[in-house]
């Protein structure tokens, strides 16, 4: 095992994106490949470039850069065998998935047995899977679901939203002011959202968690294995799952908290902390986040350069003479 954590050590792709799904989750790297880990089913992302990648419960799905959509994992009710045809995204549910065509239109594909694979026509912006319903984001700002309404997940509330994230049995939208507004099951007040500005949203299974636009994370629901408590600090984005969440830093860290039966709060290694590259042409250095490890490597360049430099002032000067 240790060359293989050596081996990973050196990667340097870094996460610009992640999804979270019910016992695993995958990032999207800034190479445009996908890399998960979790639940096993759904850890093999195919190889090649992504755009976007979502997570679900036993299956992910990725937007390849044609416009395609790939599926991989569990396929027990096809929700891992996407349609032909060009996307602009794609969201990966428990037992089924929807993507958004280039036109606007929603098409889902795999379980249906509560209609939450019956999109409604028309056009719309956003679209999210959850378990046995689906919400999309119209054009106009308005929540659209459809599907099981059983604790009232699809009775989107009125007005203009700029994201929508559909949970098991409890859906959240994100209000044009930054206001989190959420409706359906609140058992374990996963709708209680706090109050204050932020920039995304994210329903899990019994607990949702928050961006806010200062950065921090902020979850709030079910905790019995620890999913509510985010680590403090700045982030870019977060996901939330059955009984974990994860949350990406700005630096392109990754870090997730809560439950870990299937190794879905391990992160690889080279995730957790990314190498950066060094902003030098020809160097192809990479340098560690660690400040003393930059400051070292960062000497060393330049002493390479200017030894660089010295000889071709050297060479130009015996040219001449």
């Amino acid at each position: 095992s240790g060359g293989w954590e050596n081996a990973a050590a050196q990667r340097s792709e870094r996460a610009v994106a992640i999804s979270v799904g019910g016992a695993h989750a995958c990032v999207l790297l800034d190479s445009g490949e996908v890399e998960c880990w979790g639940w096993r089913g759904a850890m093999n992302a195919p190889a090649g470039q992504f755009l976007a990648v979502s997570a679900g419960e036993h299956h992910s799905c990725g937007l390849r850069e044609t416009g395609e959509i790939e599926c991989w994992g569990s396929n027990s009710y096809w929700q891992a065998g996407a349609p032909d045809g060009r996307f602009s995204a794609v969201s990966a549910g428990p037992t089924h998935s929807c993507g958004l065509r280039e036109t606007g239109a929603v098409k889902c594909w795999g379980n249906s047995e509560s209609g939450q694979g019956e999109a409604p026509a028309g056009r719309f912006s956003a679209v999210s899977a959850g378990r046995d319903h689906s919400c999309g984001l119209r054009e106009t700002g308005a929540v659209e679901c459809w599907g099981n309404n059983t604790y009232g997940q699809t009775d989107a509330p009125s007005g203009r939203f700029r994201k929508v994230s559909a949970g098991s049995w409890h859906s959240c939208g994100l209000r044009e002011m930054g206001a989190v507004e959420c409706w359906g099951y609140n058992s374990r007040g996963q709708t209680d959202a706090p109050s204050g500005r932020f920039s995304a949203v994210s329903a899990g299974s019994l607990h949702s968690c928050g961006l806010r636009e200062t950065g921090a994370v902020e979850c709030w629901g079910g905790n019995d294995f620890g999913q509510i408590d985010a680590p403090v600090g700045r982030f870019s984005a977060v996901g939330t799952g059955q009984v974990h969440s994860c949350g990406l830093r700005e630096t392109g860290a990754v870090e997730c908290w809560g439950g870990n039966d299937r190794g879905e709060t391990d992160v690889p290694g080279w995730l957790r902390e990314p190498m950066l590259a060094v902003p030098a042409t020809g160097s192809g250095g990479l340098l560690d986040r660690g400040a003393a490890d930059q400051r070292a490597d960062l000497a060393a360049f330049g002493a390479a350069l200017l030894s660089l430099l010295a000889l071709a002032l050297l060479r130009r000067s015996r040219r001449r003479s």
